[in-house]
């Protein structure tokens, strides 16, 4: 199956998805082909350029983004100062390490799993 975001790509939109509405992703210059590029394919808004705000993702961008990343997993910000830990496409923390970020991932899904045995068990 090949890839919709490369690296950088996938980064860019995890960042501008999980940040609050007031929040902007000022991007640096080696972010504008990627952008550009999300842009081209409807994941952003034509507007996004420079700096990106929630609300410049397009749902289109935010499906193909959770369709190929799942319902539970981490990815290292943008700008690298820390992971993005998602969950029903919601960021809900955002540690320093990776293997903080891995911990909280194994954690979600084996609760995931937990809740799953519980629900056939009744």
């Amino acid at each position: 199956m090949s890839k919709t975001f490369t690296d950088l790509q996938s980064r860019i939109m995890a960042r501008a998805i999980s940040q609050s509405v007031s929040e902007m992703l000022y991007l640096r210059k080696g972010h504008f082909p990627s952008t550009k590029s999300l842009i081209d394919k409807g994941f952003l808004d034509p507007n996004a350029y420079g700096m990106i705000g929630t609300h410049h993702v397009t749902e289109a961008g935010k499906t193909a983004f959770f369709a190929e990343h799942g319902e539970v997993f981490a990815i290292p910000d943008v700008y690298d100062n820390c992971w993005l830990v998602f969950e029903d496409r919601k960021m809900i923390t955002s540690p320093r390490s990776e293997g903080v970020a891995i911990r909280l991932v194994e954690a979600l899904k084996a609760l995931r799993r937990q809740e799953q045995q519980q629900k056939i068990a009744a």
